[in-house]
């Protein structure tokens, strides 16, 4: 009867979970419940939903984000090498507690590099934390608190204090929502954290002191052994909890072309008639996701494929234009419900913003100009114009063309008037002379009778 219960209940969840995807488009605000949430497109940087991003929250063991990407930095430095041995100090248990998150590592046990940053980031051992803090600080825990807090500064963090190196709480260990973003999407870029952080479980191999370890993230969004908080497009990054911070989680999410992180902090529990207790910090996470991926979508607003428009060209053989395509598409996130007529489009073509124009011979694929689209005044995107064909150059065209240009000009207007005067003057002393010439005719035919009379 029980296990009967417990499959009703867990349809009755599933039911309602595909009920709230169907009609999360329509919602204005998912109102997730938590006391800071921040969700945030990966690639742009573009808030899509936040509550109290700036209020100070304790951060539990979300703080070994920062851990591990200062040891894991020191490691791309060459400071540290992947399978180096490290052995935990005395010094390294001196601030913990019997109920903190462990993976009982002890005094003088030693443990390769990279299985401390498993134990650190799966299983969420706080005495890792230390390890690897003192190994990286040269010894002293200390130095390395006041890394992590220098390195938060440089990160842009204005809300982040740290005091150790695993989140057990402290009143002055603390940071917000928008703080541990910055410093999640460092950490994100770099293709160990991301191994590791994506690892469901695996095994440690024995050491000096201890057997085989069997670590199972503690972040039940990627693990399909658990199927209330299973999501299929989650991945990574960190859980956290006390008794100060309430749930916690660090997490991203791809669908669709679309990369979220969201950073869900202070979420609490709820028991079902059952008596199951779950964990609103990864309900609340996929519900957050399910919503943002149904009121966005990834949509392409420029084609490389489409015929933008026609641009005259000169001299071109028994063509006088060419059509032109966008080189590359333009994608843009978008709510679900902007219309495309909403996008405004700007085109400039070269030849005619320069006013200068635009002749053969025409390559394939030559720039001619650019197309950018926008929504609401935000740029969304820019991309060249590019002929779609070539054109060769007639010779006649280019001749003829070249010969009325030329006549247009000033230098060649002087020239032709001054042929046109000369011209005139030619005519005139033209005429004139054959004036003087019949006169001279004229008068020495007159004058030749005259003397003939004479003489007789």
């Amino acid at each position: 009867m029980r296990k009967s219960k417990i499959f009703v209940s867990l349809m009755l969840i599933i039911t309602l979970a595909l009920s709230f995807n169907i009609n999360a488009g329509a919602l204005a605000d998912p109102d997730i419940q938590a006391t800071a949430v921040l969700l945030v497109n990966a690639d742009t940087d573009e808030v899509y939903y936040s509550k109290n991003p700036d209020k100070l929250v304790y951060p539990a063991s979300t703080t070994k984000i920062m851990t591990s990407l200062l040891a894991i930095e020191a490691y791309e430095r060459g400071e540290i090498a992947i399978d180096e041995p490290i052995t935990a100090s005395y010094t390294s248990h001196n601030d913990l507690t019997l109920d903190g998150s462990t993976q009982n590592i002890v005094p003088g046990e030693t443990m390769p590099f990279k299985d401390l940053l498993y134990c650190l980031l799966v299983a969420s051992a706080n005495e890792a934390g230390n390890i690897l803090g003192e190994r990286v600080a040269g010894g002293d825990i200390h130095d390395f608190v006041d890394m992590m807090n220098d390195r938060a500064r440089e990160l842009g963090c204005t809300g982040t204090h740290f005091t150790n190196t695993h989140g057990l709480h402290d009143p002055n260990h603390y940071t917000t929502a928008h703080d541990l973003y910055l410093i999640t999407k460092e950490a994100l870029k770099h293709p160990l954290f991301v191994e590791i952080v994506n690892t469901v479980s695996i095994e440690i191999p024995p050491t000096n002191k201890y057997g085989t370890r069997y670590l199972t993230n503690t972040n039940y969004l990627i693990s399909p052994y658990r199927v209330s908080y299973y999501y299929p497009y989650a991945a990574g990054v960190k859980t956290g909890h006390t008794d100060e911070s309430g749930r916690c989680l660090v997490s991203t999410a791809s669908k669709d072309g679309i990369n979220l992180i969201a950073i869900v902090m202070g979420a609490s529990t709820f028991t079902d008639e059952e008596g199951i207790v779950y964990n609103m910090s990864f309900t609340e996470s996929k519900r957050l996701y399910e919503w943002a991926f149904s009121s966005y979508e990834n949509r392409v607003l420029v084609s490389s494929d489409e015929l933008v428009r026609e641009v005259a060209i000169k001299h071109g053989s028994g063509v006088d234009s060419i059509i032109v395509r966008p080189l590359e598409n333009i994608s843009a996130i978008l709510p679900v419900d902007v219309d495309n007529s909403e996008i405004e489009r700007e085109i400039i073509i070269y030849s005619e913003r320069d006013g200068v124009p635009l002749t053969a011979p025409i390559s394939t694929g030559q720039e001619i100009g650019e197309i950018s689209v926008s929504y609401k005044g935000k740029h969304l995107g820019t991309t060249k114009l590019v002929s779609i064909s070539s054109v060769e150059q007639s010779r006649y065209e280019y001749i003829k063309s070249t010969v009325i240009d030329s006549l247009k000009k000033p230098i060649a207007k002087i020239i032709a008037l001054v042929i046109v005067v000369l011209i005139i003057v030619y005519i005139i002393f033209s005429i004139g002379g054959r004036r003087r010439r019949r006169y001279n005719r004229t008068y020495r035919s007159v004058y030749k009778s005259y003397v003939g009379r004479r003489r007789r």
